[in-house]
């Protein structure tokens, strides 16, 4: 298969993968596109990492820019409040887990040599950023335990990528040298870090400059940091230093760099962040799907060659090799957690006083029993092997120096993939299990009365805002903050609640219309075609069952509604329809405030959900002005178009305003407490979208 076909298929696999993602939220989306990427594996004989050609290209192609983004997201206070954990977990760790794995394979399968088992050991040390980041949405974890996750998955990725190399140099040229491996250490490890300082210095340097003359723009500054990473890393190897490191030390002098905050800056924040949150998606996803694609590739020559035997054994040395690292990485945490509490005993018990008598009071097994082992359960399955160690190893060359093979290269890829996907299982399982996520639900009901109440002044400030002149760009931005408000209130009762309560008020609304054409106030003809639309409306809710209760089904009414006021018809039929409308939909706002008192606490919220989509839409209903009755009065059909094009033109403008509104609205809530510090964050971030959104419009 093609390369062009591969990237095609990877591609389609990915948006399928987001899909299943959203459709099975409690499975991680590394999960999904593992399990799409082993059905797709089986119809493809062709094994999609070799369109590649050079192994070494994964590093440039997957590892550099995935690191390089996590260098730029680092939490510079936990990282220097943590700093002799986090260096525990990324390098100690890796280093024993290299040599614990590496000895014991070996000693197990003597067929696998020393060399290439510590490279397979160094390869699962690293553990996967994206995976750990995701964390926080299933499970509750502690800050302490947040800033050790994150901060190892920074820089675990670069030891892990030397121990490797070191390895692999051993296991293709055969020969090692303790001295000649040190100072090979040291050029790697110091010129890396140094290149990378010297690169981003001067990639710094040249921006300032470019930003000085007035010639940077968002898109340069984007492609000047996406080119970063893969520039960084070759030039460090061209020059005989790591250029994992060299990107890792680049992207933190970045992150580190401070810099003023201003509208341009913000500009290319923006624009930064999109492109990346884009690119790593893409590279983690291509990663995954790789991983599962060959899975049958890797299992099943050795299926076929052993009449099963084989796969079973290489099946057994995944648990094995999987069983030694959570096992490892379990008691470097314990230790790590004991030595923690320890030092906090010993501070809170030097403070004296009332303090010291509670924590002497204290039984040890508080402080060091069954929690301890829970949260450094938690810390260690939290922690999956993923992109970054499937990456590593296909980078693994298919040949010696000696152009003999390398041995068992599909046995030790086979064992990788298989250690991933059992710790993903791992944390997407077991992690919510120990730690559940707190419930939010009064959390978040209480951040969707304030967003309701936020809206509805804002609507209540564009009403009184209406005048002749503006009236029609006012509906259109009234409509637009009804339909938000809609979508708010909308989780607040259920669908059939509202389903049924809105049959019940087009009823209402029958029978008023019955009640129009007996005192003359309405025409037979225009009343039976009115009465006819809201018959089909009560006939679909009846019976459609779906998740808004039909909220889309009344806005198609009201677009019909707006159509036959504006249609072919004669003015005269079109203006009384539209007065019928408009006193229909008074009626039945004063319906639904008059069952109210009869109603259940639900239903009672239904009705003032149903009473403001009467409200948005008696507001946003679209009549032409009449003058005196006459088809040479009607304006034409080109003539209204343009009037609702430039309405629509002046509702953006009304809509920024309506949005700063929002702000200022956002802030009085919090300033009167009504509003907790995160719960404005989050409220002004997603007006800065719209705001942002509008201006893409």
């Amino acid at each position: 298969m093609a390369s062009f076909e591969i990237i095609l298929l990877l591609l389609g696999c990915m948006l399928a993968s987001s899909v299943f993602g959203q459709v099975l939220p409690r499975v991680s989306l590394p999960l999904a596109q593992i399990a799409l990427g082993a059905v797709v594996g089986t119809l493809v004989t062709q094994d999609p990492t070799e369109v590649l050609g050079d192994p070494e290209l994964f590093l440039v192609l997957f590892i550099a820019p995935l690191l390089f983004e996590e260098s730029r997201h680092a939490n510079k206070e936990a990282l220097l409040r943590n700093w002799a954990p986090v260096a525990s977990l990324a390098v100690g760790l890796v280093v024993v887990t290299t040599l614990v794995v590496g000895f014991t394979l070996h000693t197990v399968m003597p067929s696998i040599p020393l060399a290439a088992a510590l490279a397979l050991g160094a390869a699962l040390g690293p553990t996967d950023a994206a995976a750990v980041a995701a964390m926080g949405a299933d499970v509750t974890l502690t800050e302490r335990q947040k800033s050790l996750l994150s901060g190892e998955a920074l820089f675990n990725d670069a030891s892990g990528v030397v121990c490797f190399e070191f390895a692999i140099a051993v296991a293709v040229g055969g020969a090692f040298s303790l001295a000649n491996a040190t100072a090979t250490f040291f050029i790697d490890f110091f010129g890396g870090v140094l290149v990378g300082l010297v690169l981003a210095v001067a990639i710094m340097f040249v921006l300032g400059r470019i930003r000085a003359l007035g010639l940077e723009t968002p898109t340069e500054f984007v492609l000047f940091e996406v080119c970063m990473p893969f520039a960084t890393f070759l030039i460090a190897e061209e020059l005989g230093a790591s250029g994992v490191l060299a990107v890792v030390s680049a992207g933190l002098l970045m992150r580190f760099y401070p810099s003023r905050l201003t509208p341009e800056s913000s500009r290319h924040a923006v624009a930064s962040e999109n492109v990346w949150e884009l690119l790593t998606f893409v590279i983690n996803g291509s990663v995954f799907l790789l991983l599962g694609m060959k899975l049958p590739a890797t299992l099943g020559p050795y299926w076929r060659a052993t009449t099963g035997m084989g796969a079973l054994r290489a099946c057994g040395l995944v648990v094995l090799v999987t069983a030694l690292v959570v096992g490892i990485r379990l008691i470097w945490v314990i230790v790590l957690e004991w030595l923690h509490r320890k030092r906090k005993v010993r501070r809170l018990a030097a403070l004296g006083g009332e303090v010291a008598s509670t924590v002497a009071a204290a039984p040890s097994s508080v402080l060091f029993g069954k929690d301890l082992v829970r949260s450094a359960l938690v810390t260690t399955l939290s922690g999956p092997k993923g992109a970054v160690t499937l990456s590593i190893m296909l980078t693994i060359p298919f040949v010696k120096a000696s152009g003999m093979a390398f041995p068992a290269r599909s046995l030790l890829v086979f064992m990788a993939s298989g250690a991933i996907v059992l710790t993903l299982l791992l944390a997407n399982f077991v992690v919510p299990l120990l730690a559940p996520a707190a419930q939010s639900d009064g959390d978040n009901e209480s951040l969707a009365r304030a967003k309701a109440k936020i809206l509805r002044r804002v609507i209540k400030d564009l009403q009184s805002h209406v005048t002749p002149k503006n009236q029609h760009a006012m509906r259109l931005a009234i409509r637009s903050y009804r339909n938000r408000l809609d979508l708010v209130l909308d989780c607040q009762a259920s669908p059939d609640t509202l389903r049924l309560l809105r049959v019940r008020t087009i009823a209402k609304q029958l029978a008023f219309v019955e009640e129009r054409v007996r005192t003359g106030q309405t025409s037979r003809a225009v009343a039976d075609r009115y009465e006819n639309a809201l018959e089909q409306l009560a006939s679909t809710y009846e019976s459609h069952r779906g998740f808004s209760g039909g909220r889309g089904r009344r806005a198609a009414h009201l677009l019909w509604v707006a159509r036959s006021t504006t249609g072919s018809a004669s003015e005269e039929e079109r203006r009384e329809l539209g007065q019928l409308h408009v006193a229909a939909e008074r009626h039945a706002i004063d319906e639904l405030r008059a069952m109210e008192p009869s109603l259940s606490d639900e239903e009672r919220q239904a009705a003032r959900i149903i009473a403001g989509e009467h409200r948005a839409h008696l507001a946003s209903v679209w009549l032409e002005p009449t003058g005196q009755s006459g088809p040479q009065h009607s304006p034409s059909i080109t003539a209204r178009r343009a009037r609702r094009r430039d309405a629509e033109i002046h509702a953006r403008d009304i809509e920024a305003a309506a949005l700063s509104l929002e702000l200022e609205q956002i802030r009085l809530l919090h300033d009167a407490g009504e509003l907790s510090t995160h719960a404005a964050r989050e409220l002004r971030e997603e007006v800065y979208l719209l705001q942002m959104g509008l201006e893409a419009r």
